[in-house]
């Protein structure tokens, strides 16, 4: 039923998501609230996937429901209509932005990172392949569990990261879409990218860049020539849209939020924005032209920290280590 309800109503590029393992789920029968329990919150993952002139009963009920609900990573629509139903409850202020590629303006500029790296990516016989993950034969879904535990063994995030990230699965479901990196005259698999759709209608209006993950390569900026082949590919399908995800701190929108709630996330923003992880991931986004739609997150504490507690918490990523490798001289890839 969820798979129905987010082919039917979920725009939200961050939809299909709802569906990983793990999550827990206030369900009516029109729609749902997928959230994770966390440090003392139940923490949604996107707006209520529903239909729209739904939304005002979902919240409702799930407010009824949730002891200490924390709405995160939702647009700025669905912020003020939790805080306006929230009876003084609810703090809101925005954590960043999305990056949203529309793909039916194939003359918009291409940066300068993207133009060398498609350079080098023809010469170094690079490609982009779809595969189906139920079809993958025993021996390659080890060679991308390989490619897995190398990557996160040098990343910047050192574990499988849930929530915000769906994790690898071979599930086959016929929505989402994967597809290997390859190289050289021998066609050596070295990567994977994992797309995950979104809809208007019950079609899909676009997808979610969800995986991009590469064993170490001499061949510069794989990430922009994967994201260029990626665009390309889907706006010959007539796909409207590729988002690259979350920007975490970047760009935050504070006008209108709960002043206090404000300064603390202004705060993070600047003390934050000299991470090596976030500034490599603006870097690669920023290289894309796009919409930048702000995300927010919506409240009963009047601190910030307690809601970047219980995101990493649900996440189930480690604070200190990604400080620690962030702050290192290393220049891990970005998923």
């Amino acid at each position: 039923m969820r798979h129905d309800l987010v082919r039917a109503h979920g725009s939200d590029p961050i939809s299909y998501s709802t569906l990983q393992p793990g999550l827990a789920y206030f369900e009516t029968s029109f729609g749902y609230v997928a959230f994770q329990r966390a440090f003392g919150f139940e923490l949604t993952l996107g707006p209520p996937v529903c239909a729209a002139n739904d939304q005002a009963e979902m919240v409702q009920r799930f407010l009824r429901h949730s002891r200490r609900p924390l709405f995160f990573y939702v647009p700025r629509d669905v912020a003020e209509l939790v805080k306006g139903l929230g009876g003084g409850r609810f703090r809101v202020s925005g954590m960043g932005v999305d990056k949203v590629l529309t793909l039916d303006n194939p003359t918009a500029e291409v940066h300068t990172r993207v133009r060398g790296a498609l350079k080098k990516a023809e010469r170094g016989g690079f490609d982009v392949v779809e595969v189906h993950p139920s079809r993958l034969t025993g021996e390659e879904r080890a060679r991308l569990e390989a490619i897995t535990r190398s990557y996160l063994q040098r990343s910047a995030v050192p574990v499988e990261m849930h929530f915000l990230n769906r994790p690898l699965t071979f599930d086959d479901d016929g929505l989402t879409r994967m597809f290997v990196l390859r190289q050289g005259a021998e066609a050596r698999v070295f990567g994977y990218v994992v797309l995950d759709p979104y809809f208007n209608g019950g079609r899909i209006q676009g997808y979610l860049l969800n995986l991009i993950r590469f064993e170490r390569t001499r061949l510069w900026g794989v990430y922009y020539s994967a994201v260029a082949m990626l665009s390309a590919r889907l706006r010959g399908e007539g796909v409207q849209q590729l988002s690259l995800g979350f920007c975490p701190l970047v760009d935050v929108d504070t006008e209108g939020c709960s002043p206090v709630l404000a300064r603390q996330v202004r705060w993070m923003e600047r003390q934050l924005s000299g991470i090596e992880y976030l500034t490599r991931l603006r870097e690669l986004k920023e290289a894309f032209p796009g919409l930048t739609p702000q995300r927010y997150f919506v409240t009963p504490s009047p601190w910030a920290v307690t809601t970047l507690l219980a995101l990493l918490r649900a996440c189930r990523v480690p604070f200190r280590e990604i400080l620690r490798r962030s702050f290192s001289s290393q220049s891990p890839p970005v998923a």
